[in-house]
């Protein structure tokens, strides 16, 4: 009888005995049968039991959630969404979305490459194994190939949070039983001279190819070491690094004691400590370059001859996404920018835009006669002694010279006659050019035939002093 029919059959007897019009007709007989009919239906009734274990066979909806478990921390919420403290999956858990609220660790080594969970192992040989994998949904197969090397790592469990490892190579692959039959590695073979037996629910991952070429590179984050590495040609289970070649192919994060950078950290290059990006090459559409303290390392760039038209910058260049610092040559000397930007501003010595790296020091001065070189003794003459400085092939302007003090001194065989001619022209009295007469700026030993010098002297504010001398003979 089905729950529909057994309720209308008690509803119909309930019915009968409350409509009953007869005296005495509803006797306690009728009554209890009732009841007891009743008693019957509820001990074998389809509903949810609250003072015992029970079990539904059909499908139960709660329109409202549930709230299971004694502490209530388990919540089946009517928006879909369950609230738990952990969840622990047996098998496999699909995900179509999975959203990490605060922060996701991933502990010990990380590999991207081919993987599986050890179903069961069968020792079918000496040394030989056949690993049935577990599969994850109906078509999951194991991906991988006759010749890979095979590296599992199996937690011990204790207080140290020690493991084993176990290296394997792949004979041969049978899709069907999602299995693979495999030899075990010598422990000479393998890292450290030790290897282990392959166990159950041990995750293995793809760590080389003994012959397939495509198959031996791995790459992998291990939180132990800190870094990021990438191993190319790896056909076994330890990897080179000589000199006659290396597995290491590339690395981000803390540099791993191989022959590219042990010179480098031993010469105190490289810091142990330092992350560090090393690869065979980098492509970059932006690069910039920043020392120690995050400030940018300029890029030197070559602009040829000045031009007044060209704007010279150091800084960021938005065109060509970096920094750069431009240099230019002008007046024989090599110039570099020192404003962030600057156009039309000549380079020159005392400019502050721009700063001389080559030929800033090669001073020299040029002293010419107004009058020509030769004078007749006896005869009175006037000439202007002019002085021009000079930074490499560029003539500086007076204004350029600015604070430097000039000093003009006479020198003849009138020791004397020299010192009180250069009292009456003390550091910084005259300027560049200087007005020399026969009748009072000669020594009277000239008209006998003796030579006179008179020598300029241009002291910069830095004590850089630069002179030339100029002598007049009869």
């Amino acid at each position: 009888m089905t729950f529909a029919q057994e309720i209308s059959a008690l509803r119909e007897m309930f019915t009968t005995i409350r409509d009953e019009r007869r005296t005495h007709a509803n006797t306690a007989t009728r009554v209890g049968s009732a009841f007891l009919a009743l008693l019957d239906y509820l001990a074998d009734a389809p509903f949810i039991r609250k003072d015992m274990e029970d079990t539904d066979g059909f499908l139960l909806k709660l329109l409202k959630g549930a709230v299971i478990g004694e502490n209530g921390d388990i919540k089946l919420n009517p928006d879909g969404s369950i609230t738990c403290g952990s969840i622990h999956v047996n098998g496999s858990a699909i995900f179509d979305e999975l959203v990490i609220n605060h922060q996701n660790v991933l502990e010990g080594d990380t590999y991207f490459t081919d993987r599986g969970i050890v179903e069961s192992v069968e020792h079918t040989d000496i040394n030989q194994y056949r690993l049935t994998f577990r599969k994850e949904y109906d078509d999951d197969h194991v991906t991988f190939h006759a010749n890979d090397i095979l590296l599992g790592k199996v937690n011990n469990l204790d207080r140290a949070k020690t493991y084993r490892s176990f290296w394997l190579r792949v004979e041969s692959v049978d899709t069907d039983s999602n299995s693979a039959l495999c030899t075990l590695y010598p422990g000479a073979d393998c890292p450290g001279g030790i290897n282990s037996t392959p166990v159950s629910a041990a995750r293995v991952i793809r760590w080389g190819n003994t012959v397939d070429e495509t198959r031996q590179s791995v790459w992998f984050v291990s939180s132990n070491d800190g870094r990021w590495l990438f191993l190319q040609g790896v056909n076994k289970p330890i990897v080179e690094d000589n000199e006659h070649g290396s597995n290491y192919a590339g690395f981000i994060g803390l540099p791993p004691d191989i022959e590219a950078t042990r010179d480098l950290i031993n010469r105190g290059v490289l810091s142990k400590s330092q992350p560090y990006l090393y690869f065979k090459g980098v492509l970059a559409q932006d690069f910039i370059q920043v020392d120690y303290l995050g400030n940018p390392v300029y890029q030197f760039r070559d602009c040829g001859q000045w031009s007044a038209s060209r704007k010279y910058i150091k800084g960021y260049d938005e065109l060509n996404k970096g920094y750069y610092v431009d240099r230019v040559w002008w007046g024989g000397c090599y110039w570099e920018c020192a404003v962030p930007e600057c156009s039309g501003s000549e380079p020159r010595f005392n400019n502050t835009d721009w700063v001389c790296i080559i030929g800033g020091g090669n001073m020299w001065i040029s002293l010419v006669s107004s009058a020509g070189n030769f004078f007749r003794a006896g005869e009175e003459w006037t000439t202007d002694l002019i002085a021009t400085v000079y930074n490499a092939e560029m003539q500086l302007r007076e204004s350029e010279i600015g604070l430097a003090s000039i000093t003009w001194l006479r020198e003849s065989n009138d020791k004397d006659g020299d010192m009180a001619w250069n009292l009456t022209h003390p550091t910084g009295s005259v300027g560049l050019t200087l007005t020399v007469s026969s009748t009072t700026d000669l020594p009277s030993t000239w008209q006998s035939g003796s030579k006179v010098g008179f020598r300029v002297i241009v002291t910069f504010p830095d004590g850089a002093q630069y002179a030339a001398q100029y002598s007049i003979s009869n």
